[in-house]
């Protein structure tokens, strides 16, 4: 069975990039590459390291372009990695954890239909509220799939995206998700996270202290926002940075550590410095991304957002 990784990357070419920066880290921390494939609108020069590069026609340039893996993937076994990250060690080890996973596997955790930290109530499943015996809430930065993915389990992903605003999430309210179509999809077929994202990954927007970190070293040592201070995290294989962390002076010095590693050079508080302010002039334009009038129009009508 040939086994891969992909990544995805639509709409600016700094996604691109993000996803190069990936890959770069995943070679970087391995001494047996395995194929990596990036799904994408076009090609560019980012693209071009990449073992398989899988166009998408009509991409939403979205969250959602993610649910493309499950017929796209040119790989019987994937790993689906999200291009914000960044890897702290060798992502082969992913493999062992979804050894026994079902075909469709995510990272998360269940609760109760009653939960107040459920992402939707039971009376807002639908269709599929007889089929539902827990909620699952996961995290996006990796999914597992297979070729013999059900095709019924294909078809509820679809339809929750179709009807997305019918079941009224707490979250992602605005612009439709990976996370919340999958984790719900996954509830109605009763496939259930193996692993929680704390056993797996840093998702560093969650983070509120960083002790240690070094890319060149694998080191990763990090408290969450949900911990008593002083409490600590480490050694997990890759961290999430999320788009806004990417744009950060800590992404930015982490980057130069990987690329001066990489190519056998002296860190260079210069080039790190040019990283930052670049970085920095990305989050221009969401600060002030729409006229005032653009921007009421967006509020009333969320759905042209998605679909633009």
């Amino acid at each position: 069975m040939r086994r891969g990784f992909v990544t995805i990357a639509t709409g600016k070419l700094e996604y691109y990039e993000l996803a190069y920066h990936l890959l770069v880290s995943y070679k970087y921390h391995t001494s047996n590459p395995l194929p990596f494939a990036i799904l994408c609108e076009k090609k560019n020069r980012f693209t071009e390291a990449f073992d398989d590069v899988i166009l998408i026609d009509a991409p939403r340039r979205a969250f959602t372009d993610k649910l493309r893996i499950l017929d796209l993937s040119p790989y019987e076994e994937t790993i689906f990695i999200d291009a914000d990250s960044l890897a702290y060690s060798d992502l082969n080890g992913l493999w062992d954890l979804f050894l026994d996973a079902p075909p469709f596997g995510l990272i998360g955790e269940t609760v109760p239909l009653d939960s107040e930290r459920a992402w939707l109530s039971l009376d807002n499943t639908g269709v599929f509220r007889d089929a539902v015996e827990k909620f699952i809430i996961c995290q996006g930065g990796i999914y597992y799939v297979r070729k013999d993915c059900p095709e019924d389990f294909k078809a509820t992903a679809r339809y929750i995206l179709e009807h997305y605003y019918d079941f009224d999430f707490r979250v992602f309210r605005v612009i439709p998700c990976d996370e919340t179509i999958l984790s719900l999809a996954c509830s109605v077929h009763k496939i259930y996270p193996s692993h929680n994202l704390g056993e797996v990954f840093c998702y560093y927007p969650k983070v509120r202290k960083v002790h240690q970190m070094d890319i060149r070293k694998g080191e990763l040592e990090y408290e969450y926002i949900w911990q008593e201070p002083g409490g600590t995290n480490e050694g997990r294989f890759l961290v999430h940075w999320g788009t806004r962390g990417t744009r950060g002076w800590v992404y930015a010095k982490e980057l130069e550590r990987l690329i001066s590693a990489v190519k056998h050079q002296g860190f260079n508080p210069f080039r790190l410095l040019f990283r930052y302010v670049r970085s920095f002039l990305r989050t221009l334009p969401s600060r002030f991304p729409y006229s005032f009038k653009s921007y009421i129009f967006k509020i009333l009508h969320p759905q042209y957002r998605y679909k633009n």
